[in-house]
């Protein structure tokens, strides 16, 4: 006979599946999109776009399986703040992918024979965020608040090579007539990488929030 207890934990086995399947899908569309821009590859930048549908259909399947165990199955304590923590990070996930697919898109639009600008600082934004990605959700698998905390405090490197990118794109635009676009181009691609680093702060919140059940402000 199958308790209540193992369809709940057969319940938050398939959430975490799912939540890893968009952990990698997030990965794989934010280092393709860094490819892209790197490369100019406006073939890769496509399919990223055309692969973002995947990610919400994943999200509103997590959605259903979590909202099917609050109704039914009537967790308690840590698995309440265990299934609400997994919903919340699978909208924090399928945005990352948002972000990666916007990049994508600018890089469609981007002159390619154009490699000016701060590559370096934009490059290394993309490095820490995707690292922090792996970290955190490393730290949601293995209920590591500590690992959680580490991985936000990074948010303000991320925050740093932002402000230097942006800076550098601004005195250029006050110099110089910024008639390809590219300038403009590489701040909106700053603000994305700028904006994963802060969603995978929010999802190391959520780890803590689901181990300690307190509600940190890590940001």
């Amino acid at each position: 006979m199958t308790t209540p207890h193992r369809l709940l934990a057969r319940a938050e086995a398939q959430v975490h599946q799912n939540l890893f399947t968009m952990t990698t899908r997030a990965g794989e569309a934010l280092e393709q999109a860094l490819e892209a821009l790197k490369t100019q590859n406006a073939e890769l930048a496509q399919e990223i776009v055309n692969q973002d549908l995947q990610q919400n259909h994943l999200m509103r399947i997590i959605e259903r399986e979590c909202l099917h165990i609050l109704a039914t199955l009537e967790p308690k304590a840590g698995d309440l703040r265990e299934v609400v923590a997994s919903l919340q990070i699978a909208s924090e996930l399928e945005r990352i992918a948002d972000h990666a697919k916007d990049i994508a898109n600018i890089v469609l639009g981007m002159d390619p024979s154009d490699f000016s600008g701060p590559m370096d600082r934009i490059a290394a934004m993309g490095d820490l965020c995707q690292n922090m990605l792996v970290q955190v959700m490393e730290s949601y698998e293995n209920l590591d608040a500590t690992l959680a905390e580490h991985v936000a405090s990074h948010d303000r490197q991320v925050d740093e090579l932002d402000e230097e990118a942006s800076a550098s794109l601004m005195m250029t635009l006050m110099t110089s007539a910024d008639t390809s676009m590219h300038c403009t181009h590489l701040l909106w691609i700053a603000y994305h990488l700028e904006r994963i680093g802060d969603r995978v702060t929010n999802i190391a919140e959520r780890v803590v929030f689901m181990v300690t059940a307190e509600s940190p402000d890590l940001g």
